[in-house]
């Protein structure tokens, strides 16, 4: 998933109301990724999507230069004026939650169509060398082909707006991210993680573990080539 180019990553979850999902991702997909890849320090995005597990819906994962990028003038300034069209989905998220992280130790090698998602409490365990090697014992089965662990950078601000829907009660302190190239693999995965986890103290986490499936993709260079549509009015 993740190149040599940068180790910041901005992780957001979100649901959105039933009523403008096919909406939400028309403007996701032509407006709101391709205006943030603009961002000097930005280099890619992906949109996933829920198959199985509790986490909201909509899993998006922006690779950045480093966090920094998020504090950039670039940056604030979206979130300070946003589009029309973007201003007018913002109360429609629910579950919303944003992680700015930076990337604290990868392995694997390509891109998995599938990915699974389990979020870690704050604490020394996220940069443990037992950590690291538990996941590394997961990726040497036949699985998965990447495993990525996130560290929350609380520095970043949260963004000055407010978004529609509940937040979630605590922010995590870190990320687990498992690529695979089926679902089903990727869920057969979850036991032994499970009890990796338990064996490292935090076994209680593995339930929130969440699977979703790559929806869009798209990298900085190819932004331009998006074509724009002007508004929502364009949906049937």
């Amino acid at each position: 998933m993740f190149g040599p180019d940068g180790d910041g990553v901005l992780a957001l979850w979100n649901g959105v109301d039933p009523l403008r999902q096919e909406e939400y991702e028309l403007w996701h997909t032509r407006e709101h990724v391709p205006e943030r890849l603009s961002v000097p320090g930005m280099l890619w995005a992906r949109r996933y999507v829920r198959s199985d597990g509790d986490l909201p819906h909509f899993l998006t994962i922006y690779a950045m230069r480093d966090t920094g990028v998020l504090r950039s003038p670039d940056y604030v300034k979206l979130l300070d004026e946003p589009t029309p069209w973007s201003r007018s989905m913002r109360p429609s998220f629910r579950g919303f939650m944003r992680l700015c992280c930076r990337r604290e130790w990868s392995m694997g090698g390509g891109i998995g169509g599938c990915l699974g998602a389990l979020m870690l409490p704050a604490g020394p365990l996220l940069q443990s060398d037992t950590l690291h090697d538990m996941l590394a014992g997961l990726l040497a089965g036949p699985c998965l082909v990447t495993a990525h662990l996130l560290i929350r950078d609380e520095s970043v601000p949260d963004v000055p707006f407010k978004i529609g829907g509940e937040a979630p009660d605590a922010v995590p302190g870190g990320v687990i991210l498992l690529e695979s190239h089926d679902d089903a693999l990727l869920a057969a995965v979850a036991p032994e993680l499970g009890e990796g986890l338990a064996a490292l103290g935090v076994g209680e986490a593995a339930a929130g573990f969440t699977r979703y499936r790559l929806s869009y993709a798209l990298d900085r260079d190819r932004r331009d080539g998006v074509v724009a549509i002007v508004g929502p009015t364009l949906l049937p």
